[in-house]
């Protein structure tokens, strides 16, 4: 039912990364220290990046030293000693942050964002910085897809997403104004989860839009998705859209019994836009998993339209500082978003912030009866080539929406990766990620 074909020629072997909650069990318990950790996570990415590409800085000496200087500060936290990458596009202070554009060659922040600083509070190893498309949403960088290294990792998290699927680390940071987690989660095969809007704050994150950004999470397992945004979410007085937000409890929420969950099965947007294959594949997950169809209605006609707007109004507005530096450093892609966003007039961005609004009241009503809806991930498999990062379409109005939003790796294609997503209602992160895990088992199931 969900896998047809042969695995692609070329694909290299990839090495088996332990899980996250299994690397800092072990590093508590003193059956292996942080510096242990670290060596095996460098001998694995070692295997891979001269095919893949992942990592834009990585320094092996560097990493060990933080890791004894951990082993030294004792073991702590949910995280102990779990070697994470972060995205290029997140400030480091003890590294680079470069944004995937030679205008920021060299940069170096003077402090760590949010998310890195509770990273390593919670106990983790920061190992190093990710490839990421040129700041976050313009041309591809060298990344390859760990499983057919001639197709694209998806963008714009390109290093974050593959190195976790190549066994390099369990656990990886993101970013998603568009597609920008799901996208590369499905066509490298991990566990991808762009939470509700304002969960993560994005304090030191290289804006795109304000309305729009979200950060996330890729790894291996359900688990280690809970793992990862149960110590980077909650309010930091800095990012207003997480004002009042609580840390989340997924770890908890997973650990509860997995109930069968109501499930509706939503094929917009760009049904039409899936391959037939991919499309035959959908329709069986969700028979199996007893999805009722459910057609959201006109109310979302235009959110294609509405989603491209905001976000390239917002990003002309972010992108102000390059384009005074250097636009013609910028690529052809960078230098559209920031033309085309310079053309919309004041009027124009608030009234699709409206329609916006009102997308979001009216899905809050379609989804009552339901713990979550299945969509798909992509139109199919990673395209082949480097130049295109994949189509965006099947993420867009969830982002535009700030649901919760999770890849499950749980189909294959012709032998390649295909995600099954999951999405929910605004703020019900933890039901999502529940219902996410229940498919999950319940397809492997099927398989036998």
């Amino acid at each position: 039912m969900t896998t047809t074909g042969p695995s692609p020629e070329g694909a290299p072997a990839l090495p088996h990364c332990p899980s996250a909650g299994e690397i800092a069990a072990r590093v508590r318990s003193g059956r292996e220290s942080a510096a242990e950790a670290c060596a095996a996570a460098l001998g694995r990415i070692a295997e891979t990046e001269p095919a893949i590409h992942a990592w834009c800085h990585l320094d092996g000496a560097a990493a060990q030293a933080r890791a004894r200087a951990l082993d030294d500060a004792g073991p702590h936290g949910p995280l102990a000693g779990v070697p994470v990458a972060i995205k290029d596009i997140v400030d480091t202070a003890d590294m680079p942050t470069e944004n995937g554009t030679p205008l920021d060659a060299g940069r170096r922040p003077q402090a760590d964002a949010t998310v890195v600083r509770r990273l390593r509070a919670a106990g983790a190893l920061v190992l190093g910085k990710t490839v990421t498309t040129e700041l976050a949403c313009g041309a591809h960088g060298a990344t390859r897809n760990p499983h057919a290294p001639a197709r694209t990792p998806g963008g714009s998290s390109s290093g974050s997403a593959a190195t976790v699927a190549a066994g390099g680390v369990p656990l990886a940071l993101g970013s998603q104004t568009a597609g920008s987690v799901v996208r590369p989660a499905t066509f490298c095969g991990v566990w991808g989860m762009k939470p509700s809007f304002g969960t993560i704050p994005r304090s030191g994150i290289t804006r795109l839009c304000r309305t729009l950004d979200h950060a996330g999470v890729f790894a291996g397992s359900a688990g280690d998705v809970a793992l990862g945004i149960d110590a980077i979410a909650g309010d930091d007085g800095l990012d207003q859209a997480c004002a009042g937000r609580a840390p989340t409890r997924l770890a908890a929420a997973l650990a509860l019994p997995l109930g069968r969950p109501r499930l509706a099965l939503i094929r917009e947007p760009a049904w039409d836009e899936v391959e037939p294959g991919a499309a035959a594949a959908y329709e069986a997950a969700a028979a199996e998993l007893g999805a009722e169809p459910l057609a959201p209605g006109p109310a979302f006609a235009r959110a294609k339209a509405v989603h491209r707007g905001i976000m390239r109004r917002e990003i002309a507005h972010a992108f102000a500082p390059w384009w005074g530096r250097g636009a013609a450093q910028l690529s052809d892609i960078a230098r559209e978003h920031v033309e085309e966003g310079l053309e919309i007039d004041a009027a124009a961005y608030l009234s699709l912030l409206d329609e916006a609004d009102a997308m979001r009241r009216a899905f809050a009503q379609i989804m009552r009866p339901y713990d979550a809806a299945l969509t798909p991930a992509a139109p199919g498999p990673a395209p082949e080539g480097l130049e295109f990062t994949g189509n965006r379409a099947q993420q867009s109005l969830w982002t535009l929406l700030g649901v919760p939003a999770i890849n499950v790796p749980a189909l294959k294609l012709d032998g390649l990766p295909l995600g099954l997503q999951v999405i929910g209602r605004f703020g019900a992160d933890a039901e999502v990620l529940r219902a996410a895990a229940w498919c999950a088992g319940r397809l492997q199931e099927a398989r036998g």
